[in-house]
């Protein structure tokens, strides 16, 4: 399981790894802000060809591009050039002139990788007062952006970050709940090892916060990823596969991250058309022919999975779940609901199932509910998972519509 665990991950840390280099170009934002996050990770192994030399600025510096100017100033925050200071300077003075809150909203405070760029050139201006009257200014064009709102979960963290490199100091990060996704994780995990964030309980939420870094990268497609994202996830995967990847492997939450990807591996699940030649076709018409896809795939990972473990009995009744996995001290069981009206059913029989289940045994702690719905029913799966996620005893809830060339 170790090696297959592995070689997923690597897979998808290679492929972010491509997309960074693929902006590995001079003056290229995306390109500068990956060397701005990777330079001084060990792991990442790259010739970087991105900063700005005094050839670029002679000859492909435009002082009235906003990105032109975010790619100076995160060249000069790395290397020091008298003459791109210069340049900075004139074309940050000329911003200074514009009205970025004015019109369509595609200045620079909207788009937090420019920012950056801006705030950290100004920053490499040690001379005279520019650099106290810039950050100055970009405070008030940081608090103006903020107060607009319509700002994204993953974008309020990276106006924080911003924030750390304005003020020098460290952001306080109160309310986690609001950060959930790849991204937003990876740039709280990257904040805080860097001393910009302050997390409560700091510690013990960077733990959770890494397993769910290496479970959400394992179910995630690589090609959903924006290049912007690619070099913060790259770096917080790396820090919890150093850290945490032993928790990972032992813990429910990669068996999660298995079953999650169901979906996308049923786009080769065959059901031929009429007129093909040596018809095949795989029908899934009942919950057992679910449970044999759910066997094949547990088993390929976990030697020690039972199938229909019985439990000890519960009153009268005896307990038979799907599956087992004693190494996690998992259970796993499959439902299907054949129309929309059989979810509510399938909650009661989860919420008894679940007592029966745990109520007797020391070996199995948590369950994972797997529902395959016939019916395509998506209107019903977010409720159904919401009401049961909320069950402490319930590891995951994880719901999958049949593939569309099934009739």
């Amino acid at each position: 399981m170790t090696e297959i665990l592995g070689f997923q991950i690597g897979f998808q840390l290679e492929y972010l790894k491509q997309l960074i280099h693929s902006y590995n170009k001079q003056g290229e934002l995306y390109g500068l802000f990956s060397y701005h996050i990777l330079r001084n990770i060990p792991e990442f192994k790259i010739e970087w060809v991105v900063l700005c030399d005094s050839e670029w600025v002679k000859n492909k510096f435009d002082e009235n591009n906003v990105h032109n100017v975010a790619s100076l100033g995160y060249s000069l925050s790395i290397q020091d050039d008298f003459e791109a200071k210069e340049k900075f300077i004139k074309s940050f003075n000329l911003l200074k002139k514009r009205d970025h809150f004015k019109g369509p909203h595609l200045s620079f405070p909207f788009q937090p990788l420019t920012f950056l760029g801006i705030v950290l050139g100004a920053k490499a201006v040690k001379e005279g007062s520019f650099c106290k009257d810039a950050v100055d200014w970009l405070t008030h064009v940081l608090n103006e952006r903020i107060k607009i709102g319509h700002v994204s979960s993953f974008s309020k963290l990276f106006y924080k970050y911003i924030e750390h490199h304005l003020k020098d100091k460290v952001i306080e990060i109160s309310d986690m709940s609001q950060y959930s996704s790849l991204e937003e994780l990876s740039l709280l995990e990257f904040g805080g090892m860097q001393n910009i964030f302050k997390i409560p309980n700091q510690q013990e939420s960077l733990g959770q916060i890494r397993k769910s870094i290496l479970r959400l990268l394992v179910e995630t497609q690589p090609e959903r990823i924006e290049p912007e994202k690619a070099p913060i996830i790259w770096a917080a995967a790396n820090e919890s596969i150093k850290k945490d990847i032993n928790n990972l492997l032992l813990s429910p939450s990669f068996v999660s991250a298995i079953l999650s990807r169901f979906e996308h591996a049923m786009r080769r699940w065959r059901y031929d058309p009429e007129n093909t030649k040596n018809l095949v076709r795989w029908p899934i018409n009942q919950e057992k022919e679910v449970q044999d896809i759910i066997w094949m795939i547990l088993r390929s990972y976990f030697d020690d999975v039972v199938d229909e473990e019985t439990l000890p009995k519960f009153g009268h009744s005896s307990y038979k779940p799907d599956f087992a996995i004693p190494s996690l001290n998992l259970l796993i069981e499959v439902k299907y609901a054949y129309k929309k009206e059989d979810f509510k059913k399938i909650e009661k029989e989860i919420m008894q199932d679940t007592i029966g289940y745990l109520m007797n045994t020391q070996q199995y702690k948590k369950i994972i509910v797997f529902i395959y719905d016939n019916s395509s029913s998506v209107q019903e799966h977010d409720i159904a998972r919401r009401d049961l996620i909320k069950i402490d005893e319930i590891e995951d809830v994880i719901i999958v519509s049949k593939p569309s060339q099934l009739p």
